[in-house]
């Protein structure tokens, strides 16, 4: 029978082939796509009726056929059919080269559109107890049969409750800490997880508003500041390390003599600091979390940029108060969205920072002593990759 199927199809595909020489420049894969798509068709009928030597004769046909421009079959119909005629070993192959298959299967031409995959997934979501018992016969190491376990549980899609989502989760993570060297350890920890796992390790940043109030000398000598606190931060589980950019925009409220020279009240300033911040979130529930932050860095006041002369040439070499500082601070995050979880993965969230920064800026002018406490509001982005 398999042979009369053989001379038939050779016999259309032969006439096919003739019919379309006219068209060969407009449709130069339509041939060989008609090959694939019987092929196909061939494997359903097969696999309906229970007939695996001839699943396997129209896979084997459909591999000929497969290579650097073709699809034959998709990895997940071929694992399927794979799974059910209980030739493992080619599965397990797969799964360990699965990014160069999918790579491949990418830049290929995929086969014309059908209901195979459909028909195969139908019948092995029914019948999938039947597949468990075959693979618990196989010969294959423990390993291979829990890993295939959970596969056949992955490509089936049978864990369709939260719960039961949750515990499949919970074993492919028990599979992973027994078998840390698996060959399968790739295609499990970046595939099978119905919640990715992400790293301890993370990266992101910060854009906030900045206001501040001024204590001592410099609240009688400076209006508050306003601009910009920018940060960029590397965490690790509840730790978290960056570095702190901060911009304001001031004006004299008096004028200032220092060495015998003048800054005249009410001619604008510009204030800046940039610290080594290190923070730990105490708190975090749901959306929200918040903890304490230190840091410590080097700040400063000077005239701002004077490139059309209205300043005095002495204001840029005179009038610049810097120093060390020291920061304490209340970072306050709100993650947008309603995942529960989302602190442990990638966010985008608001961000409420409160603190204290003591300065050292006065040079010997008491109308610079003093510190600043700040309110910075923005956004925030987090961002945590996947654990493999």
């Amino acid at each position: 029978m398999r042979y009369l199927q053989v001379i038939f199809l050779s016999v259309v595909l032969a006439v096919t082939g003739t019919a379309q020489e006219t068209e060969v420049d407009t449709f130069p894969n339509q041939g060989y796509l008609a090959r694939i798509a019987e092929c196909r068709r061939q494997v359903a009928q097969a696999f309906v009726t229970d007939d695996r030597g001839e699943v396997q004769f129209w896979m084997d046909s459909l591999q000929r056929l497969s290579g650097m421009q073709y699809i034959g079959l998709y990895w997940d119909e071929r694992w399927l059919l794979y799974l059910w005629l209980g030739n493992y070993a080619p599965v397990f192959e797969e799964v360990v080269h699965y990014p160069d298959i999918v790579l491949l299967e990418d830049r290929s031409v995929p086969p014309l559109k059908d209901s195979l995959f459909d028909v195969v997934d139908r019948k092995l979501y029914v019948e999938h107890a039947a597949l468990f018992t075959q693979m618990n016969r196989a010969l294959l190491s423990a390993e291979e049969r829990a890993f295939g376990t959970l596969l056949i549980e992955y490509l089936l899609r049978l864990n369709a409750t939260p719960e039961a989502q949750a515990d499949f989760d919970a074993r492919v993570d028990a599979f992973l800490r027994h078998y840390p060297n698996s060959r399968f350890r790739g295609f499990a920890s970046r595939r099978m997880y119905h919640v990715p796992k992400v790293s301890n390790w993370g990266f992101g940043f910060d854009g906030l508003f900045f206001s501040g109030n001024w204590s001592r000398g410099l609240y009688r000598s400076l209006s508050p500041p306003l601009g910009a606190d920018i940060a960029f931060f590397v965490h690790y589980k509840r730790w978290a390390t960056g570095l702190r950019f901060n911009v304001a925009q001031v004006s004299l409220r008096r004028s200032i003599v220092h060495e015998g020279f003048e800054w005249f009240g009410g001619d604008p300033a510009q204030f800046s600091s940039t610290e080594l911040e290190v923070g730990y979130i105490l708190y975090r529930k749901g959306r929200l979390q918040w903890g304490p932050v230190v840091a410590v860095g080097r700040s400063g006041i000077e005239p701002p940029d004077d490139e059309e002369g209205e300043f005095p040439g002495y204001y840029f070499d005179v009038f610049r108060f810097d120093g060390w500082h020291y920061t304490a601070s209340v970072e306050i995050d709100l993650a947008l969205g309603g995942h529960t979880k989302s602190f442990e993965d990638s966010y985008v969230g608001l961000r409420l920072r409160l603190g204290h920064r003591w300065l050292d800026l006065s040079e010997g002018n008491p109308a610079f002593r003093g510190n600043v406490f700040f309110i910075s509001t923005g956004v925030l982005i987090s961002l945590r990759p996947p654990r493999y």
